[in-house]
């Protein structure tokens, strides 16, 4: 079974985004908070969805994951936009769901974690659908890799 996975923009993860950071941004200036600090704290959040927006949701940065590999026992290798082959494992707290898969990675390299929130606009529907059955029941060859 392919367990090669290229990722594109998420249309549907932009307009979350914006919706998340909109949200945050109006609670925010729904606090008794004097105008300097508001907006501070609006800056941080429209920096923060900036950055997820270019990083999660349009795949522009060099850190963006673009595509990843499954491999035998839990083993993943998450290829970058600069080129960049990260290996490390899925870990047991990964999501999945017919609507939503979320990846949690601990990478080899200084055990550092990454997170990869894909929906299904993220991949093709049949590579979508692989992908769930492959997390959450293995491909026969190997361990489901979620519980």
């Amino acid at each position: 079974m392919r367990r090669h996975y290229k990722l594109r923009s998420s249309r549907l993860l932009i307009v979350l985004l914006l919706l998340l950071a909109a949200g945050a941004l109006v609670c925010l200036w729904l606090l008794p908070l004097p105008v300097p600090v508001l907006l501070i704290l609006t800056v941080l959040v429209s920096c923060w969805a900036g950055y997820h927006l270019l990083l999660d949701a349009r795949l522009r940065l060099g850190r963006s994951c673009v595509a990843f590999r499954l491999e035998e026992e839990g083993k993943i290798v998450l290829v970058l936009r600069n080129g960049w082959h990260l290996q490390g494992y899925v870990q047991r707290g990964s999501l999945v769901t017919p609507y939503l898969v979320i990846l949690n990675v601990l990478l080899d390299e200084h055990r550092r974690r990454r997170n990869l929130l894909i929906l299904p606009g993220a991949m093709s529907a049949d590579s979508f659908r692989r992908l769930r059955v492959v997390l959450r029941w293995g491909d026969g060859a190997s361990q489901p890799l979620s519980p």
